[in-house]
């Protein structure tokens, strides 16, 4: 396994309760930070609760509402829509703990620990073993070969370099996001349970301005925009994310000073490469596994990693075996996603123009059935079906 955020942890944790053996690579030692707006919606708490690794929920709480500013500065706030048969349970995390919190799952269920050691590349395969270079912090080098090789080593993923080839990021579905830490009480909640904010100011869509509780009074702040947006524009994420900050102090909130600022960028699914290979396979933000619309990739994360470990053989040395147990996996994922991709596309394309994201932005604030519609589709798979569409669209009548 070469990575071991989410996607990496999750996909060695289950590897090694199955009883495989499994290694665990990354050139960071945990804990690290991972730059992210620290939201972990209903798709990564099922897994979490599905493995019994959801104690870095507890004493966090359930996000309860959302509040809302539309295209005009607009403030709505509604409670987290019920969505039948569907959890809608959000909580926010920091990731500098829930990373932490995923890796010691993944070693307390047999995975071998090595990070601090980097992939360098493959130096070839066979038809039973894949080979991987490796180099440690003392700059040793050593070999090692592996039945599977999982790519989860991020955004900017070598093994998705050495299995795809020349991979261009195409800016119009490629991102940048910024996201800081202040103080900032006013979304914890009390007895009412916290809220996450969100801004569709006009300078940032077709993208959005976030505000998420992680506790004892700071929130992680946030903005992004599409690569070609921010070039379009000549923009700059940290003068957006200072101006974002200045539009809520003079909305009243109690928005301290910003601190620990830093950027990452996003590979939408639109730019998903072939997933699977011989004796590899890739998940994760190495498959570009990101939520064009929300940016949110943690659920597609674990949820691919969990499902890709269970279609494996026992045997992983049976290479016909293996190989069509990647096919499936592939298949299945690229056709389970396939109307939730179209979905997140027109959902893009209402976005990107300031008269029909107004429209949209109107319909969450105030239509509690588009607000669960289009949360099913922000903070996992869902689609945007018919009906929703229609009740989006009354509103741009009105």
């Amino acid at each position: 396994m070469v990575g071991a955020g989410p996607a990496g942890a999750i996909a060695a944790c289950v590897a090694a309760r199955r009883g495989l053996r499994v290694a665990l690579i990354d050139r960071n030692t945990f804990p690290r930070d991972k730059t992210c707006g620290d939201g972990i919606g209903p798709g990564a708490v099922r897994v979490l609760r599905e493995l019994g690794i959801d104690s870095v929920l507890e004493g966090r709480p359930r996000i309860a509402s959302i509040t809302m500013f539309g295209t005009e500065g607009e403030r709505s706030e509604s409670p987290v829509p019920d969505i039948r048969g569907t959890s809608t349970d959000v909580f926010v995390v920091p990731r500098l703990d829930f990373d932490e919190h995923l890796f010691r799952a993944a070693l307390a269920s047999g995975a071998a620990d090595m990070t601090g050691t980097r992939y360098v590349g493959m130096s070839g395969y066979d038809d039973r073993a894949r080979t991987i270079e490796l180099r440690d912090a003392s700059g040793a080098r050593k070999s090692l070969r592996a039945h599977l090789v999982i790519g989860a080593d991020g955004v900017y993923s070598t093994v998705r370099k050495d299995l795809v080839g020349k991979d261009g990021m195409d800016p119009e579905y490629s991102g940048i996001a910024m996201r800081a830490y202040v103080e900032c009480p006013d979304f914890e909640g009390g007895a009412a349970g916290a809220s996450m904010l969100f801004e569709f100011d006009r300078d940032l869509l077709p993208s959005y301005g976030w505000v998420f509780p992680v506790g004892d009074g700071t929130v992680n702040i946030g903005v992004g925009l599409p690569i070609s947006q921010l070039r379009e524009r000549g923009a700059d994420l940290r003068r957006l994310l200072a101006e974002f900050a200045d539009r809520l102090r003079e909305r009243g909130l109690e928005i301290g000073e910003i601190r620990d600022e830093r950027a990452h960028q996003l590979r939408a699914l639109m730019e998903m490469p072939p997933l699977t290979f011989e004796r590899a396979a890739l998940i994760g933000d190495a498959a570009s596994m990101i939520n064009p619309v929300s940016g949110e990739g943690i659920a597609y994360a674990m949820t691919a990693a969990q499902r890709l470990v269970k279609a494996l053989p026992a045997d992983l040395s049976d290479g016909r075996a293996l190989a069509a147990a990647l096919t499936g996996f592939e298949r299945r994922f690229r056709s389970g996603h396939r109307m939730h991709l179209l979905s997140c596309r027109l959902t893009m394309v209402m976005l990107r123009r300031s008269a029909t994201a107004a429209v949209v932005v109107r319909a969450l604030q105030t239509d509690p059935r588009v607000l669960g519609g289009v949360f099913s589709m922000l903070f996992g798979d869902g689609r945007l079906n018919a009906t929703t569409a229609l009740r989006i669209a009354r509103h741009a009548v009105r």
